[in-house]
């Protein structure tokens, strides 16, 4: 009896052994719901600073739109913070702005972290995106993204899912915090607000996959804290640039190691 010989497969087509082999892609709506499961922490964090934020506007004088409008529009807590301040003592609306815009300045260094994983998206995508990018959704982000980044895959839909909840989050805690202002006058001193920072830690924790990126890590928290008492908090940033600057040196000398050839 003559064998049945199997008819090869067309060419730049993969064979059904392959096929089956190859590990199914998570679907849009398993990402979006990792992407709810994921920012359950990131809510819990931000609830208490979104509280103080409206308590303090309240009490600064800024009416509820005002406040609401500032939550909205800034979507930052710490930047917030000290706008309001400025805003309470009479201080003119540029350097309010320069000032958030100092404050924040730390955003280009996610744009640019996740710029080769998104740019493959459409320009209204990546704008949203963007505006939630908090930190912690940056870290959210960049553990997701290193996981898988597949540019084919709806890893973008994980990010957005995460930054609608904690920006809805941030919206009705702000409103709350401003309503209760006179009651929640004191909640600046029950220590809430360790919750923010316990997310940030678990978060980024679970980046330092390498010897590299521990020592960078260390050298940026070293630099924060030295350079903790310049204004506006500019010291964070200055520390993330120069931490930036070691990283990008090192990387390069890994790599022309790597391609040098032997000798």
């Amino acid at each position: 009896m003559t064998a049945l010989r199997r008819k090869p497969a067309a060419p730049g087509t993969a064979s059904p052994a392959a096929t089956a082999s190859a590990p199914a892609r998570p679907s849009r709506a398993l990402e979006i719901r990792r992407g709810s499961v994921t920012s359950v922490p990131i809510v819990v964090g931000a609830v208490p600073f979104g509280l103080l934020v409206g308590a303090v506007a309240e009490q600064s004088g800024l009416s509820l739109p005002e406040t609401m409008l500032l939550s909205a529009l800034v979507n930052a807590g710490s930047a917030q913070m000290v706008g309001i301040g400025m805003l309470a003592s009479g201080a003119a609306w540029p350097l309010v702005v320069l000032t958030t815009l100092v404050i924040n300045a730390r955003h280009v260094f996610y744009s640019a972290s996740l710029s080769p994983y998104v740019k493959h998206l459409s320009p209204g995508w990546r704008s949203a995106l963007a505006f939630g990018m908090t930190d912690a959704v940056y870290a959210l982000a960049a553990k997701r993204y290193r996981e898988d980044p597949d540019p084919r895959g709806f890893q973008h839909w994980n990010v957005m899912t995460a930054s609608v909840a904690v920006y809805v989050a941030w919206l009705a805690a702000t409103l709350v915090g401003w309503i209760y202002g006179k009651d929640l006058s004191r909640i600046d001193g029950l220590g809430l607000d360790f919750a923010i920072y316990a997310t940030y830690i678990g978060l980024v924790v679970s980046c330092f996959t390498s010897v590299r990126a521990v020592a960078i890590g260390l050298l940026a928290g070293a630099l924060s804290l030295a350079l903790h008492q310049l204004p506006y908090q500019s010291g964070l940033f200055a520390a993330t640039m120069a931490a930036a600057v070691v990283a990008s040196l090192w990387e390069g000398r890994v790599r022309g190691r790597d391609l040098d050839p032997p000798s």
